[in-house]
Order: C-alpha cells, then structure tokens, then sequence
C-alpha cells in the first residue's frame, strides 16, 4: 500500500468532483463512487494481511475464533456504514446518510444479539447460584 498514491487518487477525486458538479451534477456522485472503489481495491491486499494476522494471533492467544470473528464482522459493519453515510453526507443527502448509519448501528447489535443472550445467560446463572 502506496500512502501517496492512495492520497493522490482522493485529492485527484475530489477535484474531479467538484469540476464535474458544475458542469453535469448528475454524473458527480459516480465520481466520488469510482474514486472510492479505487481506494478500496488499493488497500485490500493490507486488509487480506491484516485478517492474516489477527488470526495467527487469536490462536496463539487462545481466544474463541467465534467471538473475534463477530468483532471483525462488527468493525466491516462500521467501515462499510461510514463510507456509505459519508458519500450520502457529501451528496446533500444528509437523511438519508442517516439512515444509512441508523442500519449499519442495529446491524451490529443484530450481530452482536447472541452473544449478548450468552453474556446474559452467564449472569443468571452466577446470580441464581
């Protein structure tokens, strides 16, 4: 992963956004998706490395590949959500931005609802003796 050419595709992106939303307003969002995309696919190889990693370390650690599967799976949600609400933010869509975010936040807590009952399953059965 190229720091610099990755910063030089945003900064290229958004000058080509702001020139094209003069011009075709229409066609600006699609800008800002293309550049977006390009990014994306410049720093997937680091998030293959990444996923790699933790998982090397979750079993020299011993941890239950289950719980950290639901905390990645979790963190997509937020990267995912963020991208999203933030193009929607950009392209004066700030309801529906919103709206993206509100999905992405009960998206999580839908991942999270089992291992939420386990956690609450525990706590009955220390208070119940």
């Amino acid at each position: 992963m190229d720091l610099l050419k990755i910063s030089f595709v945003g900064i290229l992106t958004a000058l080509l956004y702001g020139l094209i939303r003069q011009v075709k307003p229409e066609m600006a969002p699609l800008v800002i998706l293309g550049g977006t995309a390009v990014i994306i696919l410049a720093v997937s190889d680091v998030l293959l490395d990444v996923t790699d990693s933790v998982n090397s370390m979750m079993e020299l650690a011993g941890l239950e590949k289950e719980n950290v599967s639901l905390l990645i799976k979790s963190l997509g949600i937020c990267v995912v959500t963020q991208f999203a609400a933030d193009i929607c933010y950009d392209n004066s869509s700030s309801t529906l931005g919103s709206a993206v975010e509100l999905a992405g936040r009960l998206g999580a807590i839908a991942l999270a609802l089992p291992m939420i009952k386990s956690v609450a399953r525990i706590a009955v059965g220390l208070i119940n003796g």
